[in-house]
């Protein structure tokens, strides 16, 4: 049984310029347990659909136009759609059943309030209890994510701590009230190499321990090959591609997926200097979409109906699909 359902999410912005596109008719599921990556550029949506999963896009501008979100709230009853929920209810599962970790944690983090503050007041909304209660948990928390001397860094501010300690801390506050799916959007940009491994195993690690799952949003395919299990490719507010994560890097079967892979540098250098392959152009404007195929601009394989008629998402492969009609 599956713990999420997607079924052809649309989301729109609505400006002055045009109507934006941003999440463009997406579909999918997660089970239990699962770790699903979502990959591709910046501006091809991801960001936008993790939001909408979580009901915090902005209105105005944004709104979702379409769709439903079938979340498993309970193991006997049926599922819900989130989008059907008034926004009281769905203050009671945001936080608590599914939860977020943000891209950018100097900014997700109030400067003026402690860091014991806020995974606090996350703990009291959703599970209540007394002040000493309240920061009994917030200390286990902060011993779950790996930070030394919680007792004392619990009346800490935001700026006293690093990149990596305040990502830890954004983790602490999401998983503080064991989620049932954690969404991940970025969650190593803007650190280092080291400290970048250290969260990603931390997060492989409290799902193994809490037994949640998980939806890794990236740009990134070597963070996508450390972590998922399964993966979707994302361009243009649509997927273009989804298969097991292994068979994504074995065999991509969309020229956009392929073009992503040879971009990543190798991990051996070889004698001769060699220049690394890169996408021509850009993501489309999401407010004038191009007729037939979103890629058509950027494809090394485009043919005269690409041009005219767009393509769908279908199995080519036993659990592989892709939104070609030249796939290989």
């Amino acid at each position: 049984m599956a713990l999420l359902n997607v079924e052809n999410l649309r989301t729109h912005f609505f400006t002055d310029a045009g109507i934006v596109k941003a999440v463009d008719g997406v579909s999918f599921s997660l089970n239990k347990g699962e770790t699903l990556g979502v990959v591709g550029e910046s501006g091809c949506g991801k960001t936008m659909m993790a939001l909408s999963l979580m009901r915090l896009i902005p209105d105005p501008p944004g709104k979702i136009v379409g769709g439903k979100i079938w979340y498993q709230l309970t193991q006997t009853g049926g599922p819900v759609d989130l989008l059907m929920l008034t926004p009281n209810q769905m203050r009671g599962i945001r936080g608590k059943r599914l939860a977020m970790i943000f891209q950018e944690p100097m900014t997700s983090l109030n400067p003026v309030l402690t860091i014991g503050d806020q995974i606090g007041e996350a703990i009291e909304l959703h599970t209540g209890g007394q002040r000493r209660e309240v920061r009994g948990k917030t200390i286990e928390m902060l011993k779950l994510v790996g930070i030394s001397a919680p007792e004392r860094r619990i009346d800490d501010y935001p700026h006293q701590m690093s990149g990596g300690m305040r990502q830890r801390v954004m983790i602490a506050m999401a998983l503080s009230c064991r989620p049932d799916i954690l969404i991940a959007d970025e969650p190593t940009t803007a650190l280092d190499v080291t400290i970048q491994a250290q969260i990603l195993d931390l997060i492989a690690e409290l799902q193994k321990r809490l037994g949640m799952s998980v939806i890794l949003v990236t740009h990134d395919f070597g963070v996508i090959a450390e972590v998922t299990k399964r993966v979707i490719v994302m361009y243009a507010g649509r997927f273009v591609e989804e298969a097991p994560t292994e068979e994504i890097f074995a065999r991509p079967l969309h020229p956009y997926t392929q073009g992503l892979l040879r971009a990543i540098p190798p991990l051996k250098k070889s004698a001769e200097k060699t220049k690394l392959a890169t996408i021509p152009g850009s993501v489309p404007d999401l407010i004038k979409l191009p007729r037939g195929c979103t890629f058509q601009d950027r494809c090394p394989k485009v043919q005269p109906r690409c041009r005219i008629e767009e393509p769908v998402l279908e199995e080519k492969e036993k659990g592989h699909t892709a939104r070609c009609y030249y796939p290989g």
